[in-house]
């Protein structure tokens, strides 16, 4: 069985690492960014008539802007920040979407919302807000890492399979890896966005088959027993 290589940010590379454990990989953890809290300025004002979650980083790093729009539905963009927006409480209704900010905004729409805060990080991929008028409130920003020394660890590594959460890690985990090395590593990518921008010349690319961490998770186990 060959290792997973963990590229997501901290805190959540942690969570990640010890679930993978926990199904027996072998993981070698090296996230790229930190994740850190960013001033968003002051807390909007509205009216809102819902909150937009787009990652557990907004729950954990919005906890005081939600608190204060408690009587809102909460819209989440899937299964895991859904739960982690019920589990920080506050809201009773939170409503899951469909795995990314399109299929939550769809379902705004479909039940009248029209004036939506959104609450997020510094990057967020576009999404069409089908005509709604949304606000965007960043609570956090992910901070790149040491990148020399993530590139020399890179250099060592052998076989391997490597976990894409988004985007933005597959564009900058591609420009680390020169095309000499990448037909010894096997791309796990989190969504068909994430798949599309990690570059070519890999030994394989797989996309999860939902956007969250459980199912690249088990991605991932597939691909480090069958390419072992």
């Amino acid at each position: 069985m060959i290792p997973l290589v963990l590229l997501r940010p901290q805190p959540g590379n942690d969570a990640s690492a010890a679930r993978a454990r926990e199904m027996g990989l072998t993981v070698i953890q090296l996230p790229l960014f930190d994740v850190l809290p960013a001033d968003g300025g002051p807390a909007p004002t509205g009216p809102f008539d819902a909150l937009l979650l787009t990652s557990i980083n907004g729950v954990r790093f919005g906890a005081t802007v939600m608190a204060a729009f408690a009587d809102l539905p909460a819209y989440a963009v899937g299964a895991a920040t859904a739960h982690a927006a019920r589990v920080a409480g506050g809201h009773e209704r939170v409503i899951t979407g469909g795995g990314d900010a399109r299929s939550a905004a769809a379902m705004m729409v479909a039940d009248g919302r029209r004036n939506v805060l959104h609450i997020s990080g510094e990057h967020v991929r576009p999404f069409d807000s089908l005509g709604m008028n949304i606000r965007r409130h960043i609570v956090y920003r992910a901070v790149e890492r040491d990148m020399a020394a993530i590139r020399a660890v890179l250099s060592r590594l052998g076989p391997a399979v490597v976990a894409l959460h988004s985007p933005r890690a597959a564009v900058r985990f591609s420009s680390l890896v020169p095309a000499a090395r990448r037909m010894r590593m096997h791309i796990a990518a989190i969504s068909d966005a994430a798949a599309r921008v990690c570059g070519k010349g890999w030994a394989s690319i797989t996309i999860s088959d939902a956007p969250d961490d459980t199912a690249l998770l088990h991605c991932v186990e597939t691909l480090c027993i069958r390419a072992g």
